[in-house]
């Protein structure tokens, strides 16, 4: 299997996290992409040319984090990590953790690749409101780590690997 990812991508780690946990690792070929260089965002298979993708070696692709996460879980059998008997609840609070993420990365993204006269303060803001909105959520809702963290546990935890907090105030003001 060939994972197609980037080491800054809290996405990404979100996935490697998984394979971790399921065992799997070991058999992922990670290719990494740089996604500010257009030939390498071009060997990824993806048609989107998002990160991550999964290759398998059956040629069949598997794109989204969540989906892959998924598959990795099903095919390791460590069904644990997204018990059946909860799935719903765990996916609600991982899409949670996945919107915290997507609005942090929106927001370095704002910054990075606009020109200071562009940068839009107001929708900077009501991404910060999207993210501190999460996180108040997951402090009313935190949960114990049994023995194996669960799916929304580990996408909640790839958001803080993203050292975006920490450079929030200065994408906001």
């Amino acid at each position: 299997m060939q994972l197609y990812s980037s080491s800054p991508s809290p996405f990404g780690r979100k996935v490697k996290i998984t394979a971790h946990l399921t065992g799997l690792y070991e058999q992922l070929e990670v290719v990494t992409i740089d996604g500010n260089d257009p030939e390498s965002t071009q060997i990824n298979p993806n048609p989107l040319h998002k990160i991550p993708a999964l290759a398998l070696e059956s040629g069949e692709l598997i794109v989204d984090s969540k989906v892959i996460c998924e598959y990795l879980i099903q095919a390791s059998g460590r069904t644990e990590i997204l018990p059946d008997d909860h799935r719903v609840y765990h996916l609600s609070r991982a899409a949670i953790a996945d919107g915290m993420t997507e609005a942090a990365l929106l927001m370095v993204y704002e910054r990075r690749f606009r020109e200071p006269s562009q940068i839009n303060t107001d929708w900077l803001h009501r991404q910060n409101q999207k993210v501190l909105g999460g996180l108040q959520w997951w402090t009313d809702n935190i949960t114990p780590v049994q023995s194996t963290p669960t799916l929304d546990q580990i996408c909640f935890t790839g958001l803080f690997r993203f050292s975006v907090l920490r450079r929030m105030e200065n994408a906001i003001y």
